[in-house]
Formats: C-alpha cells, structure tokens, sequence
C-alpha cells in the first residue's frame, strides 16, 4: 500500500468516525448517522483483513474521541488531574472503546468475504452482537450505541419495543451497506437490486409499524395519573460536598419544594445526592455525624409539613462483607414524614463511582466521584408506590442499561424514575446524550419517565420516546407536570435482548465457518490479483 493511499483510506475513516460522532447530542445532524458508514466501507475495500481491523479501529477511535471528548471535564475539574493527563485518559479509553468497532466491522468484512455472503446482511448483525457485547463486558459501557442517534425520529425508533435499541443499531448499519453497494455499484446487478428491495420493504415496515404504534399510544386509555414536581436545585459541583455550603442548598430544595405543594403536587422528585447528606433508614448515627441526623429530621419534617411525598437522592453509610463505604441511594418519604422504602444503585459507573479490579488497578487510578470509600452496589431492585403508581427509580448511569429497566417494568413498574446529576459535565454533550439514551428506555417498555437532574436537563418523556417539558441547562427551578400511564407489554419487556443475542450467536457461528473454511478465491479475486502482479511486474520493468 503506498503513501497516498494510506492517508487517503485514513482521512475516509477519520471522516466517517466524526460524522456519526455529529450525529448524536448536541450537534444532533441525525441524518449524518444513515451515511456515516460509507467511507469506512470504501476505505477498507479491497484490503486485507488486517488492515481492516485497523481502519475500523480508527474510525471508531475517531467516533469515540468526537461524541465522548466530555470524560476529560470531570477528571480535570473535579478530580485534579491535569487537564493532558485528563484528555489522555480520555483517548486511552476512545481507544479501548474503538476495538469494539473494529471488531464489528472485521467479522462483517471476514464472514462477508470467507462465506460469499453479502456484507449488506453480515454488517448489521456484527454489528448489533458487537454492541450488545460493549453493553456487558468487560465493565459495561454502553454509552452512544449507533441506534442512539435516532432517538428523536418517533416514527422509526418503535419497534425498538421489539428488538431493543440494538435494532435500531442494525438498522442503520443496514441503511449504510445497502446505500454503499448501490451507490458504488459494488457486487451484481442482482444484489444491488435485492439489497435495495430489502431495504425498501424493511423501511415501509418499520414505518408503518410506527405510525400505528404512535396512533394506539394516543387513543389507548389511561391507567391512572398524577402530578409531579421536578426540583432542579441547579447546585454547583464544586460546592455540592462543601459542609460549609450544605445549609444553603438544603434550603433551596426546602424552598422549590414548598413553592411546589402550594401549587397542588402528589408527588416532588429532588434529583440524584441532592440530599448532600447521610440519610439512614433510622436515625442512629455515630456522635461524628450529629449534624447528619439534624438533616435527616428536617427533611422529614419538611414532608410533613407540606403534605406531600419527596423522592429524592442522598447517599447512606454501608457496611458489606467487612468492606466500608456508601450506598448512592434514592428514598421515599411519605406525606407523613415516614420513610416509606430505597433503592441502592446496582450499577455504579466504572471509575466514577468504583475502581474496576481495585486489586491491581487501585494504586494507579482514582476515583471522580468525592467521598468516604468506594460506592458500594445495590442488590436488588425496589419499586416506590405512590398514588397508585409504582415507580421504578433509575440513578444516573443506570438509564443507560436496557435491561436493567426492562427488569423494573417487567417486575411491575408503571413509571420509571430517572434522577441524576449531570453538573459534571458543564455544557458539553454529555447531559444532552444522557437524556437522548433515557428516552430509548421509555420506547422499549412503552413506560414514561420522569427526569430529575441538578443541573439538567429535567424532562417528561412519554411512552413514545417524546422528550416533553425539558429545562434548560444551569437553571434553577420546579417543573410540574402531569405523568399518566397505561398497561403496555412490549415484546422488549418479555424477552429482552433476544434479538441482539440472536445477532451474537450467529455472528460466532459465522466466524468459526469461515475460520475453518479454506480460502479459496472466487475467479473475480484470481483475475485482480494477476491485473496487481501484472502491474507490478510492468513496475519493476520499468524501473530496471
């Protein structure tokens, strides 16, 4: 491969890696997402399998680096990292996260060529096993799967009740290849013409599959209803853990919240920690936290007062198995001032909120997150009941993972509860990525969602995956809103990840045929090597 063509196959995978990074939150050009894989396409035809590998790396590392460049904010505002040694990390982990892609694309490529099947059909299902597998292992970070970034076209994302946002992944990958072989005129006639009948017939099926959804959704009579408040207390990050600051975020939380019950509230959600305090299931605390157990009283007192049940975030003190730390917790109080039930977060954000394999990892990294020890995670999951809605709570990170509200819906969630702190971030990608990923969660279950941010973006998201009353970022404030729910049974919520484990299996079993299938090129291969030969040998006539 010489010079030019190297930096010419470079330059397609770094452009197709930063258009589907435009294609999600906030620069949200969606469209960029249904093309942004033709580059790549072109720029690994013809090359070894090898080499593919690496494009794919690199345009996945490009991809990774454009939409995810908001890790470095964290580490360098809140954890002191310098901010090189904070970009670093940064690409180290676009880096890691890119071999997912190159994964995915080089089976497509490998099955597609080894097999004679059409890379129109091995693409997506790579593609979707690949990023089902990125959602589990090795720690779990699904953060910005392709089907993402079709979050804000209601009428395609439906069927996402079937197949999970890992279809909607497919599809695009699907969209992608069809338009490349056409396009490009690459492979027969014959399977330009099928591919784009194919991808004729999937996309009138999944249109019209929305637009009936949609309809049913509109017509199908409510199960209950009830008006909440969403608090966003808007509390800097840098003074969030100030014990010198607590009294004065506690009062605005005390101050929104009985603004809200004077304008007729059944139910106020604070947002992830704000309760910047212990809050222990009684009210036995060591003589060191006094001050803890006064806040703890007051916030119960403050229900009390007003009469209306608060759901809220603090963290509590643990003990498990001999191991110190804290649970990051979501409570419920009553109208009563009793506290009613918890969740603990089960899945805690890898060097955020634990260090993964502490054992060897713990002496080089630290945490982001401030406080006493590693978080330590929840076992089980709980459902609040209130106004005879039983809510299903989501901490952070946790929107992320289809099947952790699948499980809550399934267990009988009629609503899901989304509380969060995005102050992290500041005004990058971030919050605007969260809430479009949260809103892939109520289209799958067909459940509506509130989000309750301390800094936004707060927001109902109704059962189609519409994203209604969001508030903007760095404002203080109390959303209320009417929440209604209706019984749904989505095939997602039955059988979950089917469909991507499907892709899995046949993507293993596709590699192994065409690992252990001789490789015999078909006559089309045999005549460009003897044109390349030919050329070269003319090449070296001439140079002699």
């Amino acid at each position: 491969m010489n010079l030019s063509s190297s930096l010419t196959r470079a330059a397609l995978c770094v452009a197709s890696g930063l258009a589907l990074a435009l294609a999600f939150p906030k620069i949200d050009l969606s469209l960029f997402a249904w093309v942004a894989f033709i580059p790549l396409f072109y720029a690994i035809e013809g090359e070894g399998l090898g080499h593919v590998l690496g494009w794919a790396w690199l345009a996945g590392f490009s991809f990774f680096v454009g939409s995810m460049y908001w890790i470095a904010i964290p580490l360098h505002n809140f954890a002191d990292v310098r901010m090189a040694f904070a970009i670093l990390a940064m690409l180290v982990l676009a880096a890691v996260l890119a071999v997912y892609s190159a994964i995915a694309i080089w089976a497509g490529a490998f099955c597609a060529r080894r097999l004679r099947i059409p890379m129109v059909v091995t693409m997506p299902v790579s593609w979707a096993a690949v990023e089902w597998v990125r959602t589990y292992f090795p720690i779990g970070f699904p953060w910005n799967l392709v089907g993402y970034a079709a979050y804000s076209y209601l009428t395609i994302i439906q069927f996402a009740e079937i197949t999970g946002v890992y279809g909607i992944s497919a599809l695009i990958v699907f969209f992608n290849a069809v338009a490349y072989v056409v396009f490009f005129r690459r492979g027969s006639s014959r399977l330009q013409a099928v591919s784009l009948s194919a991808l004729t017939v999937v996309m009138l099926l999944v249109f019209g599959f929305g637009i009936y959804r949609l309809q049913q959704l509109k017509s199908a009579p409510w199960r209950g209803s009830f008006r909440v408040a969403m608090v966003q207390g808007n509390i800097p990050q840098s003074l969030k853990w100030d014990p010198n600051f607590l009294p004065q975020s506690f009062k605005v939380y005390q101050d929104e919240s009985i603004a809200a019950a004077k304008r007729g509230v059944d139910l106020i959600v604070w947002p992830e920690a704000a309760a910047a305090f212990y809050f222990q299931p009684d009210d036995r605390y060591p003589a060191t936290l006094a001050d803890e157990a006064a806040y703890r009283d007051a916030l119960l007192q403050l229900a009390r007062a007003i009469r209306v049940p608060i759901l809220f975030g603090a963290p509590a003190l643990a003990v498990r198995d001999g191991q110190y730390g804290f649970f990051n917790r979501a409570d419920l109080i009553s109208a009563q001032g009793v506290l009613v039930a918890h969740y603990d977060k089960i899945n805690l954000v890898p060097f955020g909120e634990y260090v993964p394999a502490r054992r060897f990892l713990g002496s080089m990294v630290n945490r982001v997150v401030e406080g006493m020890g590693d978080m330590i995670p929840g076992t089980a999951q709980t459902l609040f009941s209130e106004d005879g809605a039983r809510l299903g709570v989501l901490i952070c990170y946790e929107s992320v993972f289809p099947n952790l509200t699948r499980l809550e819906v399934n267990k009988g969630a009629d609503v899901l509860v989304n509380i969060t702190n995005d102050a992290w971030y500041g005004e990058s990608s971030a919050p605007y990525q969260a809430l479009a990923m949260a809103a892939m969660r109520s289209v799958e279950t067909k459940t509506p969602m509130i989000r309750t941010a301390n800094t936004g973006v707060s927001a109902i998201i109704r059962p189609s995956g519409e994203i209604t009353d969001r508030t903007p970022l760095f404002k203080r404030g109390t959303e209320i809103e009417d929440v209604s729910w209706r019984p749904v049974r989505t095939i997602y919520t039955v059988v979950g990840d089917v469909f991507s484990q499907i892709c899995f299996v046949l993507t293993i079993l596709a590699v192994l045929a065409a690992w252990l299938r001789p490789r015999k090129p078909g006559r089309l291969e045999t005549v460009v090597e003897q044109i390349l030969a030919a050329n070269g040998a003319g090449s070296r006539r001439e140079a002699s």
